[in-house]
Protein backbone atom coordinates (compact mmCIF):
# COMPACT_ATOMS: atom_id res chain seq x y z
CA UNK A 1 0.00 0.00 0.00
CA UNK A 2 2.92 2.65 0.94
CA UNK A 3 4.42 1.26 -2.45
CA UNK A 4 1.51 2.51 -4.47
CA UNK A 5 1.02 6.07 -2.67
CA UNK A 6 4.11 6.47 -3.38
CA UNK A 7 4.44 5.72 -6.83
CA UNK A 8 0.77 7.61 -7.25
CA UNK A 9 2.54 10.62 -5.68
CA UNK A 10 5.76 10.66 -7.79
CA UNK A 11 3.36 10.18 -11.15
CA UNK A 12 1.12 13.28 -10.37
CA UNK A 13 4.35 15.57 -9.56
CA UNK A 14 5.70 14.54 -12.96
CA UNK A 15 1.92 15.23 -14.64
CA UNK A 16 2.20 18.68 -12.51
CA UNK A 17 5.67 19.68 -13.63
CA UNK A 18 4.53 19.17 -16.81
CA UNK A 19 1.47 20.97 -17.06
CA UNK A 20 3.00 24.52 -15.39
CA UNK A 21 5.60 24.44 -18.42
CA UNK A 22 3.48 22.94 -21.07
CA UNK A 23 1.93 26.50 -22.25
CA UNK A 24 2.18 30.07 -21.96
CA UNK A 25 -1.38 32.01 -22.84
CA UNK A 26 -0.55 35.08 -25.19
CA UNK A 27 -2.45 37.79 -26.43
CA UNK A 28 -4.77 36.53 -29.52
CA UNK A 29 -3.83 39.89 -31.39
CA UNK A 30 -0.29 38.55 -31.74
CA UNK A 31 -1.25 36.40 -34.64
CA UNK A 32 -4.30 37.13 -37.57
CA UNK A 33 -5.47 33.15 -37.01
CA UNK A 34 -6.81 33.86 -33.63
CA UNK A 35 -9.14 36.07 -35.52
CA UNK A 36 -9.58 33.70 -38.28
CA UNK A 37 -11.12 31.24 -35.41
CA UNK A 38 -13.05 34.34 -33.41
CA UNK A 39 -10.84 33.19 -30.29
CA UNK A 40 -11.21 34.41 -27.05
CA UNK A 41 -8.42 33.16 -25.28
CA UNK A 42 -5.32 32.12 -27.08
CA UNK A 43 -2.15 30.18 -25.65
CA UNK A 44 1.18 29.48 -27.22
CA UNK A 45 2.30 25.60 -26.87
CA UNK A 46 5.56 25.81 -28.69
CA UNK A 47 7.09 24.05 -31.41
CA UNK A 48 6.51 20.63 -32.81
CA UNK A 49 8.68 18.29 -34.93
CA UNK A 50 7.18 15.00 -36.36
CA UNK A 51 6.39 12.25 -34.15
CA UNK A 52 5.54 14.48 -31.49
CA UNK A 53 2.41 13.45 -29.31
CA UNK A 54 0.05 15.83 -27.54
CA UNK A 55 -2.24 14.21 -25.05
CA UNK A 56 -3.81 14.74 -21.38
CA UNK A 57 -5.44 17.62 -22.56
CA UNK A 58 -7.93 18.87 -19.60
CA UNK A 59 -9.83 21.59 -20.03
CA UNK A 60 -11.47 23.83 -17.10
CA UNK A 61 -14.88 25.62 -16.80
CA UNK A 62 -14.88 28.46 -14.66
CA UNK A 63 -17.70 31.22 -13.62
CA UNK A 64 -16.27 34.12 -12.87
CA UNK A 65 -19.72 35.96 -12.57
CA UNK A 66 -22.39 36.38 -9.07
CA UNK A 67 -25.09 34.47 -11.11
CA UNK A 68 -25.15 30.59 -11.68
CA UNK A 69 -24.70 29.36 -15.43
CA UNK A 70 -25.71 26.12 -16.84
CA UNK A 71 -24.59 24.34 -19.36
CA UNK A 72 -26.25 21.83 -22.22
CA UNK A 73 -24.25 19.03 -23.60
CA UNK A 74 -26.44 19.23 -26.55
CA UNK A 75 -25.04 22.54 -27.82
CA UNK A 76 -21.70 21.55 -26.98
CA UNK A 77 -19.04 21.11 -30.25
CA UNK A 78 -16.30 19.03 -29.27
CA UNK A 79 -12.33 20.54 -29.39
CA UNK A 80 -10.75 19.99 -32.80
CA UNK A 81 -7.32 20.33 -34.28
CA UNK A 82 -7.19 22.20 -37.56
CA UNK A 83 -3.80 22.09 -39.72
CA UNK A 84 -2.96 25.11 -40.47
CA UNK A 85 -0.21 23.83 -43.13
CA UNK A 86 -1.79 20.90 -44.96
CA UNK A 87 0.78 21.07 -47.53
CA UNK A 88 3.65 20.00 -45.40
CA UNK A 89 2.02 19.06 -42.77
CA UNK A 90 -0.16 15.60 -41.50
CA UNK A 91 -1.62 15.35 -37.91
CA UNK A 92 -3.87 12.11 -37.08
CA UNK A 93 -5.30 11.52 -33.65
CA UNK A 94 -3.98 7.59 -32.21
CA UNK A 95 -5.52 5.52 -31.84
CA UNK A 96 -8.69 7.06 -33.54
CA UNK A 97 -10.86 9.99 -33.50
CA UNK A 98 -13.81 8.30 -32.34
CA UNK A 99 -14.62 8.73 -28.62
CA UNK A 100 -11.41 10.83 -28.06
CA UNK A 101 -12.68 13.36 -25.66
CA UNK A 102 -15.28 12.75 -22.46
CA UNK A 103 -16.72 14.37 -19.88
CA UNK A 104 -15.60 14.31 -16.14
CA UNK A 105 -16.76 12.65 -13.27
CA UNK A 106 -16.64 15.73 -11.19
CA UNK A 107 -19.01 17.83 -14.19
CA UNK A 108 -21.00 14.49 -14.52
CA UNK A 109 -21.93 15.13 -10.46
CA UNK A 110 -23.67 19.06 -11.88
CA UNK A 111 -26.11 17.59 -13.54
CA UNK A 112 -29.83 18.56 -12.58
CA UNK A 113 -31.96 15.61 -13.15
CA UNK A 114 -34.78 18.21 -13.02
CA UNK A 115 -34.07 20.45 -15.24
CA UNK A 116 -31.32 18.18 -17.77
CA UNK A 117 -28.66 20.63 -17.33
CA UNK A 118 -25.21 20.92 -15.52
CA UNK A 119 -24.97 24.22 -13.50
CA UNK A 120 -22.26 25.82 -11.92
CA UNK A 121 -22.30 27.98 -9.07
CA UNK A 122 -20.67 31.85 -9.49
CA UNK A 123 -17.13 31.63 -8.59
CA UNK A 124 -16.78 28.26 -8.87
CA UNK A 125 -14.34 26.12 -11.47
CA UNK A 126 -14.95 22.53 -12.59
CA UNK A 127 -12.76 20.32 -14.87
CA UNK A 128 -15.61 18.77 -17.73
CA UNK A 129 -13.80 18.05 -20.07
CA UNK A 130 -10.54 15.86 -21.11
CA UNK A 131 -9.20 13.65 -23.70
CA UNK A 132 -9.21 9.70 -22.72
CA UNK A 133 -6.06 8.21 -21.52
CA UNK A 134 -3.81 7.39 -24.29
CA UNK A 135 -5.68 9.08 -26.86
CA UNK A 136 -3.31 11.57 -28.59
CA UNK A 137 -3.12 14.13 -31.75
CA UNK A 138 -0.04 12.88 -33.73
CA UNK A 139 2.61 15.10 -35.86
CA UNK A 140 2.78 12.64 -38.64
CA UNK A 141 4.84 14.67 -40.79
CA UNK A 142 6.70 18.02 -40.69
CA UNK A 143 7.97 19.58 -43.51
CA UNK A 144 6.79 23.30 -42.98
CA UNK A 145 9.14 26.39 -42.40
CA UNK A 146 10.98 26.72 -38.97
CA UNK A 147 8.31 28.56 -36.85
CA UNK A 148 5.46 28.16 -39.21
CA UNK A 149 1.73 27.89 -37.66
CA UNK A 150 0.97 23.96 -38.19
CA UNK A 151 -1.65 23.67 -35.95
CA UNK A 152 -4.24 25.45 -33.87
CA UNK A 153 -6.41 23.44 -31.51
CA UNK A 154 -9.96 24.81 -31.08
CA UNK A 155 -11.90 24.53 -27.40
CA UNK A 156 -15.47 25.96 -27.37
CA UNK A 157 -18.09 25.77 -24.47
CA UNK A 158 -21.12 27.26 -24.68
CA UNK A 159 -23.35 28.12 -21.49
CA UNK A 160 -26.40 30.12 -20.31
CA UNK A 161 -26.77 32.97 -17.50
CA UNK A 162 -29.37 31.54 -14.69
CA UNK A 163 -31.14 34.66 -14.10
CA UNK A 164 -33.25 35.79 -10.86
CA UNK A 165 -36.21 33.74 -11.39
CA UNK A 166 -34.31 30.73 -12.24
CA UNK A 167 -35.20 30.49 -15.80
CA UNK A 168 -32.18 30.35 -18.23
CA UNK A 169 -31.17 33.37 -20.69
CA UNK A 170 -32.25 32.70 -23.83
CA UNK A 171 -29.05 33.57 -25.68
CA UNK A 172 -26.34 31.20 -25.27
CA UNK A 173 -22.60 32.27 -24.50
CA UNK A 174 -19.65 30.75 -26.89
CA UNK A 175 -16.36 31.32 -25.38
CA UNK A 176 -13.52 30.00 -27.60
CA UNK A 177 -9.76 29.12 -26.28
CA UNK A 178 -7.46 28.36 -29.08
CA UNK A 179 -3.78 26.74 -28.74
CA UNK A 180 -1.44 27.44 -31.50
CA UNK A 181 1.52 24.59 -32.22
CA UNK A 182 4.65 25.83 -34.51
CA UNK A 183 7.14 24.13 -36.26
CA UNK A 184 10.29 23.29 -34.68
CA UNK A 185 12.23 22.57 -37.90
CA UNK A 186 11.47 21.77 -41.64
CA UNK A 187 13.31 17.82 -41.74
CA UNK A 188 12.08 14.40 -41.49
CA UNK A 189 13.65 12.39 -38.87
CA UNK A 190 13.68 8.33 -39.34
CA UNK A 191 11.69 6.42 -37.77
CA UNK A 192 13.91 4.70 -34.45
CA UNK A 193 15.23 1.58 -34.88
CA UNK A 194 13.89 -1.12 -32.27
CA UNK A 195 16.18 -2.17 -29.62
CA UNK A 196 17.15 -5.92 -30.28
CA UNK A 197 16.57 -7.16 -26.62
CA UNK A 198 14.45 -4.96 -24.17
CA UNK A 199 15.57 -5.12 -20.85
CA UNK A 200 14.09 -7.25 -18.29
CA UNK A 201 11.79 -6.04 -15.67
CA UNK A 202 9.26 -7.50 -13.40
CA UNK A 203 5.26 -6.63 -13.68
CA UNK A 204 5.74 -3.21 -11.16
CA UNK A 205 8.64 -1.51 -12.84
CA UNK A 206 7.19 -2.52 -16.44
CA UNK A 207 4.32 -0.67 -15.94
CA UNK A 208 5.95 2.07 -14.12
CA UNK A 209 8.09 2.30 -17.00
CA UNK A 210 4.88 2.48 -19.02
CA UNK A 211 3.57 5.21 -17.70
CA UNK A 212 6.22 7.42 -17.42
CA UNK A 213 7.36 6.93 -21.28
CA UNK A 214 3.59 8.17 -21.78
CA UNK A 215 3.75 11.37 -19.63
CA UNK A 216 7.21 12.24 -21.36
CA UNK A 217 5.89 11.99 -24.77
CA UNK A 218 2.47 13.47 -24.05
CA UNK A 219 2.49 16.79 -23.09
CA UNK A 220 -0.15 18.22 -20.15
CA UNK A 221 -2.48 20.84 -21.26
CA UNK A 222 -5.28 22.28 -18.87
CA UNK A 223 -7.35 25.30 -19.98
CA UNK A 224 -9.66 27.30 -17.82
CA UNK A 225 -12.77 28.44 -20.11
CA UNK A 226 -13.82 31.60 -18.13
CA UNK A 227 -17.65 31.53 -19.48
Amino acid sequence: MIKKFIWVLLISTLINTSFVSAYNEIDCSTDIVFESYSCNQCFDWGSKTKWDYIGLLIDDWINPTNKDKLLYKEEQRMPELFNLNPNNVAWSQTPSSEWFWEYSEEFDALYSEDNLWYVLEAWKRVTWLQSKMWYAYKLDNNSAATNANIGLLVYPISTHVIESDWTPSIIDNEYIECVLFKSAWASEIETPEKPEKLPETGPTEYILLLIIAMILWFGVLRLSSRS
